[in-house]
């Protein structure tokens, strides 16, 4: 494991992509190579109608919403509860019988095109839709953390999100030592409960400091927040140190995000 200082972190300017770019699907996978995670402000002009399917899923779910673990971990099937709302967890096919406009963000050739740059092929694209409503007021949705099985997401606000409402937030340039630090869990534990991935509150901060080479309040305080009006577009691999930040009483969030794998997942 490389355990020299993560040194190289860059601001939110170096991680945006302008959408009309014509050079949009390899400025986001060069962003993502090097940091990631790349941020395109306004990549949908208008995302009404996929807002108003989000809003619809919800409404008409029948039953009670799966708790989360006691580590603090969704494993629910399908309708889970968050920490600051609920979500509904997906397949592609679901999506595109049920939500047709939401399926048709997903579709978009140039996510197939970043999948197939950044994960190379075969990849499975898409294969979670995850849908969540946050509205319950918090410091923060989710701490810092890495995903338990490294991904490529696509993450689409259907609502504005400015500080207040729950932005995504990233520390770029962390997701290389992180994907060491995930193997190692897997290696060590084997139990998708017990991995540690909220680093922030997990580690010591001795431990922390010999993983990412520096102590935990310096890393935090290069964290990126990502605002933007609806219809922006974070891609990020899913090793990137990232969060949900702060919700406002009385704000919510909603956003629609999927999960593309390397290879095959059946």
């Amino acid at each position: 494991m490389d355990i020299s200082p993560i040194t190289d972190i860059p601001g939110r300017d170096r991680l945006l992509v302008d959408a009309a770019s014509p050079s949009f699907t390899e400025d986001v996978v060069e962003r993502v190579r090097a940091y990631g995670v790349a941020f395109v402000p306004g990549w949908l002009t208008d995302v009404k109608s996929a807002a108003d399917e989000f809003d619809t899923a919800f409404r008409v779910e029948q039953g009670e919403p799966e708790g989360l673990t006691d580590t603090g971990k969704n494993l629910s099937r399908r309708y889970g509860r968050t920490v600051t709302g609920e979500q509904l967890k997906l397949t592609m096919p679901e999506v595109g019988e049920r939500h047709k406009d939401i399926a048709e963000i997903f579709r978009s050739p140039a996510l197939a095109d970043i999948a197939n740059g950044y994960l190379g092929t075969p990849n499975t694209l898409n294969r979670w839709v995850i849908l969540t409503h946050d509205y319950r007021a918090a410091d923060e949705i989710l701490d810092f953390h890495f995903d338990d099985i490294g991904t490529l997401k696509f993450l689409v606000y259907l609502d504005d999100v400015d500080e207040n409402n729950g932005p995504f937030e990233a520390i770029p340039g962390t997701h290389l030592r992180t994907r060491d630090i995930r193997i190692q869990e897997w290696l060590r534990l084997d139990d998708y409960n017990k991995i540690r991935f909220k680093v922030f509150s997990s580690f010591s901060e001795e431990l922390f400091y010999v993983l990412y080479g520096q102590f935990k309040m310096f890393l935090r305080a290069k964290r990126v927040q990502f605002t933007g009006p609806a219809g922006s577009l974070a891609v990020f691999d899913t090793d990137t140190l990232h969060r949900a930040g702060y919700l406002a009483q009385g704000r919510l969030r909603r956003v629609a995000r999927s999960s593309t794998y390397r290879g095959f997942y059946p």
